[in-house]
């Protein structure tokens, strides 16, 4: 399933059209698919009373074919024309209602004893905020006792972000058409579209793949497992590749030991962590399964400049490297890091970054290019921004400050700003968020899995060494597959260890046991 934007959405109705469909074709469909939906939660039509609320574009022109089909199965309808007349397509939709359909303009119905109502008035071409006579009309009937049903996006929802303006149609029933609307899936819009089924209204997979900007498709428990290589009893820990984790620091030893644990608990064969003795002590203490090379410690805790020679000769025959997490920075895990993205470029080893890996390189991402560095880079929000710094920083205010919540940037722009990323320095990036999204600037993935529980600090270490020891154990290929494995097994694991601990008391660490 895609996720998409209403610029995604617009084009792939284009390239359909192209390709011999058409534009009438498709709104008959949704018209009937949204019509279909209904009348499967609200039995005997012939007893019920039907109000559409049609606009005076497409989204009014699939109100008024769900009109024609509801009102042949026997319900008495009437069309609100609340935008003044329809105009192109939607026009001749509506020269096609039988004449038992009342049509009556304006914002006050004709009638008073509905049972159902239909939005179709903006789907997704909503502008926030809504009009107060418009707010007015959908308050009103929020607070009837009928069934309210919702034509592709509620209207008051914005369907790139899920912003919702005050008067939102609050629907019981969404029935959104071709693929899901990026804002439908916002923790905001939930409420107001309730039941969201997407419908199949002969727009293919190759029209979202085809697009210049990468729509996303949603991960899913089939696609995640086939990142996992099979094991068998002729198995053995060299299948399985070896990867060598950089990382930690005096103050942060246990981000060090979540990323171990994570690449061991995913699945690579061999792990071994380069890192100061210190944190070799600390780490050691508690996870047997891998081995260790202790390097030098600057004055602060950090690993020294002076070990560089011996990070890079033992990185050299590993399948993959994985650099940041813990690791500080200063001016010797900025060199370190700058010198581990030339050799891995030169010996085409994978290089997942995070964490402080990202800020080591924020003042010149595009040294990943310049090396022809095969790498994974992890941001969140914040290493985003500042890897991207054209990226807006209160793209969804509204809904963060609904929820009380630090501003973040909206889907959409996380995004495109990640796909940027990714085409400026040939890197996989996953931005972390809700929902998280990987792209390779070609395609896109998107994870909805994960809940609040994650919300602290070391779930990034856990997710990184996920991806790591996936990359790992599969031989350092399907850099963008693992990636986006990684993101939704992590997830899964913590939702499972939510139900199991809550979120407010689940750690990171839990989901190894979730």
């Amino acid at each position: 399933m895609y996720i998409c934007t209403k610029a995604a959405m617009r084009a792939a109705e284009e390239i359909c059209v192209q390709r011999g469909g058409s534009f009438e074709t498709l709104m008959e469909r949704a018209g009937r698919a949204c019509a279909k939906e209904i009348m499967k939660r609200v039995p005997h039509m012939e007893k019920q009373r039907v109000l559409i609320l049609c606009g005076k574009g497409n989204n009014g022109g699939d109100g008024f074919v769900i009109g024609r089909i509801l009102s042949e199965a026997g319900a008495k309808a009437e069309i609100l024309l609340t935008c003044g007349e329809p105009s192109g397509l939607a026009l001749a939709m509506l020269g096609k209602l039988p004449e038992n359909v009342r049509i009556t303009r304006g914002m006050t119905p004709a009638a008073d004893d509905h049972t159902l109502a239909v939005d179709a008035v903006f789907g997704t071409g909503c502008r926030l905020p809504l009009r107060d006579e418009f707010a007015a009309l959908f308050n009103e009937i929020n607070g009837k006792d009928l069934f309210r049903a919702a034509v592709d996006v509620p209207s008051g929802v914005c369907s790139d972000t899920g912003k919702c303006s005050p008067g939102t149609f609050k629907a019981d029933l969404t029935v959104t058409f071709g693929a899901m609307k990026m804002g439908l899936t916002s923790p905001i819009a939930e409420p107001y579209a309730g039941e969201t089924v997407l419908a199949d209204i002969g727009i293919d997979d190759s029209c979202f793949t085809g697009q210049d900007f990468p729509v996303p498709f949603m991960m899913d428990g089939e696609t995640a497992q086939k990142a996992l290589p099979p094991r068998n009893r002729l198995s053995h820990k060299g299948f399985f590749g070896k990867l060598l984790v950089v990382g930690g620091c005096s103050s942060m030893s246990g981000a060090a030991a979540m990323n171990v644990t994570g690449a061991l608990r995913s699945g690579a064969g061999l792990v071994k962590l380069a890192s100061t003795g210190r944190v070799i002590d600390r780490v050691g203490a508690s996870i047997y399964e891998c081995t260790f090379l202790e390097t030098k410690e600057t004055a602060d805790g950090h690993i020294s400049r002076e070990s560089i020679p011996d990070i890079l000769s033992a990185a050299e025959g590993m399948t993959a490297v994985a650099v940041g997490s813990g690791l500080g920075v200063c001016g010797d895990t900025r060199e370190l890091v700058k010198e581990l993205i030339a050799l891995c470029g030169s010996k085409n080893i994978p290089l997942i970054i995070d964490a402080d890996g990202l800020n080591c390189i924020a003042d010149d991402p595009l040294i990943l290019k310049k090396a022809d560095c095969k790498a994974v880079l992890t941001p969140h929000p914040g290493e985003l921004g500042r890897l991207v710094p054209s990226l807006p920083e209160d793209g969804d205010k509204h809904l963060y400050d609904e929820l009380n919540m630090s501003v973040s940037p909206s889907m959409p722009d996380r995004l495109k700003a990640a796909a940027e990323l990714a085409r400026e320095t040939g890197a996989v990036v996953l931005a972390k968020g809700y929902p998280t999204f990987v792209t390779d600037g070609k395609r896109a993935a998107a994870s909805y899995t994960g809940n609040g529980g994650l919300s602290r600090g070391g779930s990034g270490d856990v997710l990184t060494g996920i991806i790591s020891g996936l990359i790992t154990s599969n031989k350092g290929k399907n850099l963008f597959e693992c990636a986006s494995a990684g993101a939704y097994l992590f997830g899964r694991a913590a939702d499972k260890t939510a139900k199991r601990l809550t979120p407010s008391a689940m750690l990171p660490t839990d989901i190894f046991g979730g």
